[in-house]
């Protein structure tokens, strides 16, 4: 091979043969090396061209390989394992097969039994509609059961053996009551022995009594009463939600409960079902609805009434035509000849009577009751602020 071929010492070129074998390719060899240059040229005659090759070498020892790192098992085993019980957990709860709540002891049990007996035994003394007599009835089946779950190796379980029986003759009553046809059937028309979804604070007082702790949250619109364990939360001085934790509060987890009706059953008032509106003011001219805050305008000519939810949180009588009362409340202070910053809605109604009108904004926890031009401004259900543009506002600023 010509020596242009670039070899030097052992080497060999891998350039493209020309004629003889002449290669002019730029690849050349050092020492025991090869060259590994791509060939510019091509064969011409009996020279055959090859493409060129890579090949690697090592002049020592090939570099060590590195283990390929694997997670560690216990950290693995831990998080698979937490996985499984989160979603086991998921799964139970979803299921209704999972609860946190620790069993009552048996001293709760027996408290629990006489808390609910006594609403029952106070309630049936002013008891006047078929759904006061069922609820009563409820209550006593429920002191009944609380009273057989008290174990015999509980002090109290004599004492519970004695009520069970007693309790059952209660029940009875409650259930013949019930079912007798001089009982009141319309929950509107009786003293209102219960509150629930929808009732107002004045009824809660009324009903249930001084709750033994108050908490306002006025940013969030919230109220929080409690009766030792049990508590029922207000937004906007209306009812919410409750948790019976103390089987003492006086409502029926069924049923929904509004403010206290009317005196004279002929006029509707704040809290009243939109059939009672019906069947007291008539057909409105017109009827809007809207259906993102489920709220409803009925118009009776000039004025109009706004129901959320199917009750009544509003209402403007520029006609003077709507039969609406607010009265009796009987949550304010009846020695009081005013009111002033700060006094709860209840006692504004006592004072000044029905409105003209009243504007509920739940977003804003806003109340406004106007009378004339005359404006009451209430948050969270307490005084915020007044304008006596007419003069006819009892106010006194203490």
């Amino acid at each position: 091979m010509d020596k242009r071929s670039g070899s030097n010492g052992n080497g060999y070129s891998k350039g493209h043969s020309n004629g003889n074998g002449y290669s002019n390719g730029n690849g050349y060899s050092n020492g025991n090396g090869y060259s590994n240059g791509q060939s510019n040229g091509h064969s011409n005659g009996k020279g055959v061209g090859y493409p060129p090759t890579v090949e690697r070498r090592w002049r020592n020892n090939p570099p060590p390989v590195k283990p390929r790192r694997s997670l560690p098992l216990l950290p693995v085993a831990v998080l698979c394992l937490s996985i499984g019980l989160a979603i086991t957990i998921a799964t139970l709860r979803d299921a209704n097969f999972l609860t946190f709540q620790a069993a009552p002891s048996q001293t709760e049990t027996f408290r629990w039994a006489v808390n609910r007996a006594m609403s029952a035994a106070e309630a049936t003394q002013k008891a006047e509609s078929r759904e006061e007599w069922q609820t009563i009835a409820n209550w006593w089946k429920e002191a009944i059961r609380l009273m057989r779950a008290v174990s015999p190796t509980s002090r109290d379980y004599p004492v519970a053996q004695e009520k069970i029986n007693e309790y059952q003759r209660n029940l009875n009553y409650a259930q013949s009551r019930s079912q007798r046809q001089d009982v009141i059937a319309d929950p509107t028309q009786a003293s209102q022995q219960l509150w629930g979804q929808g009732s107002r604070r004045a009824d809660v007082f009324r009903i249930q009594g001084e709750p033994t702790q108050v908490q306002r949250f006025d940013a969030l619109c919230q109220e929080i009463l409690s009766y030792g364990s049990s508590t029922v939360e207000l937004n906007n001085g209306i009812v919410v939600s409750f948790d019976d934790l103390d089987r003492n509060l006086k409502t029926a987890k069924d049923t929904t409960v509004t403010s206290t009706p009317a005196k004279d059953p002929n006029f509707w008032t704040l809290g009243s079902s939109k059939a009672d509106v019906f069947r007291i003011q008539g057909t409105p001219a017109r009827v809007i609805r809207y259906d993102a805050p489920d709220k409803e305008l009925l118009y009776f000519g000039n004025s109009s009434i706004e129901l959320t939810q199917g009750r009544v949180t509003g209402y403007s009588n520029s006609g003077g035509n709507l039969r609406v009362s607010t009265q009796p409340y009987g949550g304010g202070d009846r020695n009081s000849t005013a009111w002033s910053l700060g006094a709860d809605r209840e006692s504004v109604l006592d004072l000044q009577g029905t409105p003209t009108q009243v504007n509920l904004d739940n977003s804003l926890c806003q109340e406004t009751f106007k009378y004339g031009s005359s404006a009451i401004n209430l948050q969270n259900g307490f005084v915020s602020g007044y304008d006596n543009i007419d003069g006819n506002l009892k106010v006194r600023v203490q």
